[in-house]
This record gives C-alpha cells, structure tokens and sequence, in this order.
C-alpha cells in the first residue's frame, strides 16, 4: 500500500475520534521512549542461492505525540528508529554478516484512557502502522557481490497497551507495549542482477519505557 492510504487512514482515525470526544480544549503530551523491537524473521530463499535474509531484534528510540479530546479518549502519533542485526543463512552464502538493517515505524493509534483512582492511568490502542527500512551493507556482504540491499515497507494494524504513571501535574512514566502488523520486502542487487524480492515477516513486538510532559 501506498504512503497516501496511510495517510488517508490516519485521518480518518483522527476524524472518528474527534468526532465523539467531549468538547473543550485538547491536552498535548509529549514524550521519548527507548525501545526493544522483537522483529525476529527469516526471509524465504532468494535467487538460486540457498541462501536466506536472517533479520534480528534489536534496540531504539522513539518520539511520541499525544492528544487527548476528553479524559479518556486521545490520539497517539509516533515515530521510531530501530537498528537490527542482518546475517545470511543456508546455502552459498552461509555464515556472512549482512550487515545491519534499520526500521522506522510511524503509527497512529487512537486510545480509551481508564480512569482509575490515583496516579496510574492505563489504556489500550488500536490504530494503523507503516514500517519502512534502510540497510547498511557490511563489507563481507559487498564482497560477495552485492551492491544493494532494497526494502520497501508496508502498511498494517496496530494495537497497543500501557500504563501512564503521574510523577507530578506534568511529568509522567510510561511503559508501553505494541503489535505492529507489517512486513518489509527484500530486494539483493548484485554487480550484474537483481535477485528475485522476498519478504520478511517482521510483525514486530515493541517494549517501550520512557516519560512524558502534559501542557
């Protein structure tokens, strides 16, 4: 799916969610999280090789963006980047470092807010995610014969749990853990072809902790 359906679908999140929340003035919360992206997947076998793409999980960062319309409904946007560990499997080119592959996922998730006594505020998520990548190809990789290393992302649900923790009337903690439902696909570019793409099934689990500032 293209940039502009998700897009598209992000505002139409945002549109149904404002549309039943309370009137009043919106609060904004922004936050950072350190991440660990569970993206472990192995690609089918490209070309004649035997080989396969092996991608690991790994850590990273993230920047998050929060509007709550009432005291228990809110849209989140986010953006990450994670780095992750790529290695070649099977074949002829068994045992080589790949290198390692970054993936950036923005995320649009809109959220109900339980209201419980205290400073715990938990809530769920459900929302649209679209996971890009970029590679950095390691020289034993590049010696083989590989120039390239293409991945093009994809579009696919999100869901979402946490729990928000009040410190003081402006500063918070969060620990927040996420499904996101997409895939990349994979295209090796070597001196004289292009391999056939294959596809790897990230579906990434995301643990998170950070904190957060109300305004």
């Amino acid at each position: 799916m293209k940039r502009s359906v998700f897009v598209s679908l992000l505002l139409t999140i945002i549109v149904g969610v404002t549309g039943g929340a309370d009137a009043g003035s919106p609060e904004w919360r922004y936050g950072g999280r350190i991440l660990w992206v569970s993206a472990g997947s192995t690609s089918s076998e490209f070309g004649a090789t035997g080989s396969h793409l092996d991608l690991g999980s790994g850590p990273g960062l993230e920047f998050d963006a929060t509007v709550m319309f009432s005291d228990v409904i809110g849209v989140e946007l986010s953006v990450g980047v994670s780095g992750h560990r790529l290695d070649l499997v099977g074949g002829d080119w068994d045992g080589i470092d790949g290198g390692w592959v970054g993936l950036v996922p923005l995320t649009a998730l809109a959220q109900y807010h339980v209201q419980v006594y205290g400073p715990w505020d938990p809530y769920f998520g459900l929302g649209i995610t679209w996971v890009g990548g970029f590679s950095s190809l390691s020289n034993e990789f590049e010696d083989a014969g590989v120039e390239d290393l293409d991945l093009k992302g994809s579009v696919g649900v999100a869901a979402q749990v946490g729990v928000n923790y009040q410190m003081n009337n402006r500063w918070y903690a969060n620990l927040d853990l996420r499904y996101l439902g997409a895939s990349l696909e994979a295209t090796v570019r070597t001196d004289d072809r292009d391999l056939p793409t294959v596809k790897l099934d990230i579906n990434p689990w995301v643990f998170a902790v950070g904190f957060g500032y109300k305004f």
